[in-house]
Formats: structure tokens, C-alpha cells, sequence
């Protein structure tokens, strides 16, 4: 087959993929509920900075209690999520984001942040137990064939989220900072136009989990563990998404620092250098879903992280506002082709059964991993006083230790995540330099 027909077939697929109504829905879903959380917590952001007194206190408790909902309740979330229909799950979280939004519009007309902050809270909860059902429906009602496409879209839109939550928060509070009442309908109507297209998810019966019920939350994330560390792949894989998003709060951290001090830009500006990473993940998201075809490619894995690697440590050098989003770009188009075949194999892989305490087993350790982040940028930035260049520089240098690690102790488990070396090197007449061998022998 030639690279052409390959390309026409990935793109036919895509379409084929966009016209399903349901998975339409879904995507509609998902992509309102990520953009008005966006929308909330940029609201608190922004309020949290007008409050210049305190603003680094309530900035990091909104950090705080946005992660706290997915160490406390991400056991009760993936018992939920594979005990009842994925489908009524999403369904029943989407009309809790209606209720919180009403709350919201109280707390907005107050002025209150710890009121705020409580919605924030309540925001966070609803998301916590949206994800399990949110990952774990999409091999219920889709074929294998499509679950690395389905990912790209996923991540894409929620990329596309962020970056468009995080400017309409901003450009909302800017114009009505004094007339709460609309803010707070505003993200009213969004929950509700979300909570309406939850109704058009393809309706998916129960996945038959039984056993006893796990009232202590974290009893579950201790079994979903054990089972995952029983299989090599499956823990290597939570390994991935948890350093993904490790990586990622890094990236956000120093942006702002990175942006402001190092290149003198406006503030504006610095958060437009994180929109470029978002909207590179979510290209590379797209792409990774095409290059994949029919398959789980786990193979992608080692090379978007070699290519993040190289393009953090070109970051670092940059010393312009336009280079510097030049290489964000790359590096998010790099962390596209790396997340979605983790995601896609989560998904796949486990039994039915336990799709749901996978999952939100996999997002309390991913929360950790923002955790984690948060503590070794304040040792690089706060104890060391490194350069924000040179933070940047130490996450490529992770990224290629990593990736180093991928390819040696690297052993895909099945027959569809060997080909995507061989597929990726003969589509695009990559030579077969040694470093490009050893990579394509270790996942064949």
C-alpha cells in the first residue's frame, strides 16, 4: 500500500469518526466540561491576583484543592464508573456541573474567594468521578480499530479546551468583574448545553463488576496498583501518563517565569507561550491518531519522548518570544505522539471489569505526579536558583534519560503495537540510522 492510499484511508477514518453522532456527542461532552472548568479557574485566578495582598496564598490553595478531589475520591470514582453504565455515569456528573454552577453564581455575586474556592472544589469533584466513565467508555463503544483515532480527538479537543477556557475566563472577568450575575450565567449555560449533549452518548450497559464495595477510597487505588504492577506494560504505561503530566505542571510552571524574566514579555504574552504548548499537543494528538491507523501503537511512545527531549533543551536557548513558541509547539507536538497511545493501551488493555479502577487509579498517581512537580520546581527555582533556561534544560535532559530507558527496557505485548517502527520508517523513508534500529528491534 502506498503512503498516499495509507494517508487517504487515516484521513477517511477520521471523517468516518467525526460523522458518528454519538461520538460527536461525546466529544461535545467532554470538550464543555473542560472548557468551563478552564473558564472557572482562570476566573480564580484572575480575582486571586486582584487580590495582590494575598494572591500567592489564594493561588496556591486553588492549585491545591483542584488536585486534593483526585487523592481523595479517585477509588470511589473508578468503582462507580465500572459498577454502573459508563454512559448514566457521564450523564449523572454532567447534571451535578449544573448544580455547581448555581452554587457558582452565588459565590461569584459574593465576592468571596473562599467561597470561590469551594466551588472550585465542588468543580473538581464532578471532574474526578467524569474521567474514569470519560476514558473508559470510549473501547465500549467504539472497535479497537478506532480507540488511537478516537484519543487524538479526545486530546485535541481537550487541549483546545484549555487554551480557549483559559482566555474567555480572562476576557469574561476583564469586561464584567462587576457584574458577577453574568459571569456566573454564563458557565450556568455551558454546564447546561453539556449536561444536553451527555443525553446523545451512546448508551453502554454496565461492564459486570462485582465483589464487595470499597468504602475506603484509597483501598481501591492499593488493588487497581497490585493489578497493574502484575503486568509490566500496564504499570510501565501509568508510568508514562504520570511523567507526561509531571512533566507538563513543570512546563507550566516555569513558563510564566520563563516568559517574564527571561524573554521581558507581558503577561499576556506569557500565557500565550502556554497556549503554543497546548495547541502543539493537541496537533501532535491528531497526529499520533493518524500515524497509528488500526492500531495501539505503543512504539510512538520512545520517539515523542526523544523528540520532547530535544526540543525542551532547544527551548532553553531560545531568546524571543516567537522562537520560544516556535519550540513549544514542537515540544507539544511531541507530548501529543506520547500520550495517545498511552491512553489508547489504558483503555484497551484491562479486562472490562476493572476499566474504571485502572483509570482512576492511573489519575490518582497522575495527581501525584503534579504533586511531585510542584516540589522539584521549588528546589530548581527556590533552593538552587537555577535559571528558568536552565529548568527548561533539565526537564529535556529527563526526557532523553527517560527515553533511554523506554528503549532499553521497552517489549510491546502484542502484535498490533509491533509494526509502528517499521509502518512509520517505510511511510516516511526515514533512513535506518542506528539509533532508529536500536528504537525499531526493541518493539518488534
Amino acid at each position: 500500500m502506498t503512503t498516499e492510499s495509507k494517508n487517504t484511508m487515516a484521513s477517511s477514518s477520521y471523517n468516518r469518526l467525526l460523522k458518528d453522532g454519538g461520538f460527536q456527542c461525546f466529544l461535545w461532552t467532554q470538550f464543555l466540561g473542560a472548557f468551563n472548568d478552564n473558564v472557572y479557574k482562570m476566573i480564580v485566578s484572575v480575582a486571586a491576583v486582584d487580590m495582590a495582598a494575598e494572591k500567592g496564598k489564594w493561588l496556591a490553595l486553588a492549585g491545591a484543592v483542584f488536585v486534593i478531589p483526585f487523592l481523595l475520591f479517585a477509588g470511589w470514582s473508578g468503582q462507580l464508573a465500572d459498577r454502573f453504565s459508563k454512559t448514566k455515569v457521564l450523564i449523572f456528573t454532567k447534571a451535578f456541573e449544573m448544580l455547581v454552577m448555581t452554587v457558582g453564581i452565588a459565590a461569584l455575586i459574593s465576592g468571596r474567594m473562599e467561597y470561590l474556592l469551594v466551588v472550585l472544589f465542588m468543580l473538581a469533584i464532578q471532574a474526578n468521578f467524569f474521567s474514569p466513565a470519560k476514558y473508559g467508555i470510549l473501547p465500549e463503544m467504539l472497535p479497537e480499530s478506532d480507540l488511537s483515532r478516537a484519543n487524538g480527538l479526545l486530546e485535541m479537543t481537550t487541549f483546545a479546551a484549555i487554551v480557549l477556557g483559559a482566555s474567555v475566563g480572562t476576557l469574561l472577568y476583564e469586561h464584567w468583574k462587576l457584574e458577577p450575575l453574568k459571569m456566573g450565567s454564563v458557565l450556568l449555560l455551558l454546564a447546561v448545553i453539556g449536561s444536553l449533549t451527555s443525553l446523545g452518548i451512546p448508551k453502554v450497559k454496565p461492564s459486570g463488576a462485582s465483589g464487595p464495595i470499597h468504602w475506603n477510597p484509597f483501598a481501591e487505588i492499593i488493588d487497581g496498583t497490585k493489578r497493574m504492577m502484575a503486568q509490566r506494560t500496564m504499570w510501565l504505561t501509568v508510568v508514562g501518563i504520570t511523567f507526561f503530566w509531571f512533566v507538563g505542571a513543570l512546563f507550566q510552571m516555569n513558563m510564566l517565569i520563563f516568559g517574564r524574566l527571561t524573554l521581558g514579555v507581558s503577561e499576556s504574552d506569557a500565557g500565550l507561550l502556554a497556549a503554543a504548548l497546548a495547541v502543539g499537543i493537541a496537533v501532535g494528538s491528531v497526529i499520533a491518531g493518524k500515524i497509528s491507523g488500526d492500531y495501539v501503537e505503543l512504539g510512538l511512545v520512545p520517539v515523542g519522548s526523544i523528540l520532547m527531549g530535544i526540543f525542551a533543551l532547544a527551548l532553553s536557548g531560545a531568546g524571543s518570544f516567537n522562537e520560544a513558541a516556535f519550540w513549544l509547539v514542537l515540544v507539544g507536538l511531541s507530548g501529543g505522539l506520547f500520550i495517545v497511545p498511552l491512553n489508547a493501551y489504558l483503555q484497551e488493555r484491562p479486562a472490562q471489569t476493572e476499566k474504571g479502577r485502572l483509570i482512576a487509579t492511573n489519575n490518582f498517581y497522575n495527581m501525584l505526579g503534579v504533586i511531585s512537580a510542584s516540589g522539584l520546581f521549588y528546589l530548581l527555582d527556590e533552593v538552587l536558583k537555577l535559571h528558568p533556561r536552565y529548568i527548561f534544560a533539565v526537564v529535556g535532559l529527563m526526557e532523553l534519560a527517560v527515553s533511554i530507558a523506554v528503549i532499553c527496557t521497552g517489549n510491546a505485548p502484542h502484535a498490533g503495537e509491533r509494526r509502528i517502527l517499521v509502518r512509520f520508517q517505510m511511510c516516511y523513508r526515514i533512513p535506518p540510522y542506528p539509533i532508529w534500529v536500536a528504537v525499531r528491534t526493541r518493539f518488534r
